[in-house]
């Protein structure tokens, strides 16, 4: 009796446990328990695959398979209102979630994750092509950022609403939402990695300045518009699940996005086996994202959220190998009302033991059109739950948290 592995090769298994057990199967000549483990075999099989061999979930952070979402032609109403009670949980509970089945061509993903390996593995001079200094341009390379600051831009009440008062009565918001941060921004460490971000395709529909690329890598704007185009599409679907999520009509998004400031960042982290982080320096500090929402394509562990600014309990993100890290920003909360949750998260330091801890990431983060009026959703506000925030337009909202992290006032 043999039975073909649905992983190609050898088992994913460790070889010792196929070995004992197929002995031990060839003995008793049983049908039945070669095809249990079989069963048993594949599901290790497929987890292995998906998560990484020691990277395995958290139940912290949901993860959504899609599929249905993106061919819905193969599902039913019913199959696919489910993944959307899924999305909306998750958007209230925690707001971030793992998305597998996404839809995204590998190729593309590849692509970009190797011309952003190329691009990092430069020398500085030819990385600094394009900077990012002024505020003009808020794209290109940099190193400077601290994250931690960008929060410290809202002034609502709600943005400290799960913070303890002091023993004095007086807020401890900005402690406690920072664990990096004190009474003098500028002396907060950078955060220990460099960035490479770009724009949106039209500037003259988005309002934002046209993108600029480096001579080198060649072909760089190339691969990175084809990963961009393939995170709007991404973005569209999950909106219309959001809207669904939220009582609204499944296309309700789509006008406050056809002039969108979405922005494509690549992240690198280096090794730090030979560095000596300064006090409380991280690799990405405490913050919470801007926008509507994130997609991050992550290349290995050190992310961590804290539901609800509590500094004491933050949570490993999985890194999930063929998925997308969803999470909500600092807009969308806004926009919800606070019915859903933009969370504080980090990227924290490596231990040094010798191995090459090197992580790269690309975040997509979707940034709504520029002049749309951000007020509380209609169906988010009730005589139980007013309406908590005045209206700002959403260029107004990015651009004061994007100044306030590169130490720019507004």
């Amino acid at each position: 009796f043999s039975v073909k592995n649905p992983c190609g090769g050898e088992f994913c298994l460790r070889l010792s446990f196929w070995t004992a057990a197929h002995s031990y199967l060839s003995r008793v000549r049983s049908t039945t328990m070669m095809l249990w483990l079989y069963v048993i075999a594949t599901f290790l099989c497929l987890t292995r695959q998906v998560f990484g061999e020691e990277n395995l979930p958290s139940s912290d952070i949901p993860i959504i398979d899609i599929g249905v979402l993106v061919d819905p032609s193969h599902s039913t109403k019913d199959s696919r209102d489910a993944v959307v009670q899924q999305i909306g949980k998750a958007c209230e509970d925690i707001g971030f979630f793992a998305i597998i089945n996404h839809g995204v061509d590998q190729e593309i993903i590849d692509a970009t994750w190797d011309m952003t390996t190329n691009f990092f593995d430069l020398p500085i001079e030819e990385k600094m092509a394009v900077p990012s200094k002024e505020p003009e341009y808020p794209y290109g390379y940099e190193q400077s950022e601290r994250l931690v600051r960008g929060k410290s831009t809202e002034n609502t009440s709600s943005d400290c609403k799960s913070v303890e008062e002091g023993k004095d009565g007086k807020s401890t918001c900005s402690e406690s939402l920072h664990s990096n941060s004190n009474s003098n921004d500028n002396a907060s460490p950078p955060d220990l990695k460099e960035t490479f971000a770009i724009g949106p395709r039209d500037p003259e529909k988005s309002g934002m300045p046209g993108r600029k690329f480096p001579p080198k890598p060649e072909g760089m704007d190339k691969v990175y518009d084809n990963y961009f185009a393939a995170m709007e599409n991404l973005t569209a679907l999950l909106l219309r699940s959001f809207a669904l999520a939220l009582g609204l009509n499944e296309d309700w998004f789509e006008d406050k996005m056809d002039r969108h400031m979405c922005a494509l960042r690549a992240l690198n982290y280096p090794d730090l086996n030979d560095v000596d982080p300064l006090p409380n320096q991280l690799r990405a500090g405490a913050h919470t994202d801007y926008g509507a929402l994130t997609i991050l394509k992550s290349g290995g562990p050190g992310l961590q959220v804290s539901k609800d600014g509590n500094i004491a309990n933050w949570v490993g993100v999985p890194y999930i190998q063929n998925a997308f890290i969803i999470n909500l920003g600092d807009l969308m909360q806004r926009w919800t009302n606070d019915k859903w949750v933009s969370t504080l998260h980090r990227v924290i330091i490596p231990p040094k033991d010798g191995q090459d801890h090197r992580r790269q990431s690309i975040a997509f983060f979707a940034n709504i059109n520029g002049d749309a009026d951000v007020v509380p959703i209609h169906t988010c506000v009730n005589k139980e739950n007013p309406s908590k925030y005045s209206k700002i337009t959403a260029k107004d909202h990015l651009m004061s948290k994007h100044l306030a992290s590169m130490g720019i006032e507004s």
